[in-house]
């Protein structure tokens, strides 16, 4: 009794210890204090799943259509879970922008309140033509005029980061350096292409199989989004890509389309595949110590996060001058957060069945 009486209070003081040395540690951090919380975690890692309501189903999604009022078009695409991966199918003839929720307002409504950051990795496999994307949108309501943010990276290199109010784009970001329409690498500034693949815009399918990561960084209202793409097929790092700025930006569209749901685009006449969607409060890097449910959504059935935090990347806002390496997100753990973390795991949410 005594022995295991000892070994309590060491197990106890241990993790006290190793609390302390937690607080102690540097963070990646947009705001001094601030704690970044994975809310969302889907990795698709299910049996293989065929057929757009039993993946629907599967991963607690709901797909929209302007039949329903919840979209500018009917879906077209085909959404299959195959080795771990959302695969969509989309290039066909008569093909449509195609609309799946992946959380609606309520399940978004307390991320959406602070800084938070959605990020997902991306591959466009075919395009019906050069200008075509798959994307995830922010800020979306369901209407048949569209109301919602978007930041479209197509097959050529090019991008937008834009509101659509009422049928209507504004740019977020205005030309220069951050501006992700850029399509002239010969004024001083750079393309995405450029940026990413070192290759000046030519219009091409550049980013064809292309392994992408994008990070949108969705900000206070005077601040705006900020846009990361990172290459994985060529072992790039973050690469900011776009800025909020100019007159488009101080249009007050920014945050102002009356919806807080998150949903994956397909674009008409492309296929590709997405995995690893995060969705995490703060601005740096996801910290997937400190976990907590949605405020206001009921509690779901829940999967364990990895044992070991990922490793960071480096973010680089200029391509010929990378920016140091980052620390990585170690939480400010207490001495007892320390203790419950010796005993039981942690949880993200994820949507099921």
């Amino acid at each position: 009794m005594k022995k295991a009486l000892f070994s309590i209070i060491t197990l106890i003081l241990t993790a006290s210890m190793l609390a302390t040395a937690a607080s102690a540690a540097p963070r990646d951090e947009a705001e001094p204090g601030e704690a970044y919380n994975v809310v969302y975690y889907e990795e698709f890692n299910y049996e293989n799943t065929a057929g757009n309501p039993a993946v629907a189903k599967l991963l607690g999604w709901s797909e929209l259509s302007k039949s329903a009022k919840t979209a500018v078009t009917d879906p077209t695409a085909a959404y299959a879970i195959k080795d771990g991966k959302l695969w969509v199918t989309n290039n066909k003839s008569g093909a449509a922008d195609s609309y799946i929720k992946i959380l609606d307002e309520r399940q978004m409504f307390s991320t959406w309140m602070s800084d938070y950051t959605v990020q997902f990795d991306v591959t466009l496999t075919s395009a019906g033509n050069n200008s075509r994307y798959i994307a995830i949108l922010t800020d979306y309501k369901d209407s048949t005029t569209g109301y919602y943010h978007s930041f479209h990276l197509r097959i050529n290199g090019s991008a937008n980061s834009q509101a659509r109010m009422n049928g209507k784009w504004s740019n977020f970001d205005a030309p220069g350096e951050y501006y992700a329409a850029d399509q002239d690498d010969t004024d001083g500034t750079s393309s995405i292409s450029k940026k990413i693949m070192r290759r000046d815009f030519d219009g091409s399918q550049v980013l064809r199989n292309v392994d992408l990561t994008v990070r949108i960084v969705c900000e206070k209202y005077d601040v705006g989004p900020r846009v990361y793409v990172r290459n994985n097929t060529d072992g790039g790092h973050f690469v900011l890509v776009s800025r909020a700025g100019g007159e488009e930006f101080s249009n007050g569209a920014w945050r102002q389309t009356g919806g807080k749901a998150l949903v994956l685009k397909v674009g008409g006449a492309v296929n590709g595949c997405v995995d690893n969607i995060v969705v995490y409060k703060g601005s740096g890097e996801p910290c997937w110590e400190e976990i907590k449910l949605p405020e206001t959504t009921e509690a779901p059935e829940t999967t364990a996060a990895p044992e070991t935090e990922p490793e960071t990347e480096p973010v680089t806002e200029h391509i010929t001058e990378p920016a140091p390496e980052e620390k990585g997100c170690t939480s400010a753990v207490t001495a007892s957060g320390a203790i419950t973390v010796a005993i039981a795991a942690a949880f993200v949410f994820k949507k099921r069945k």
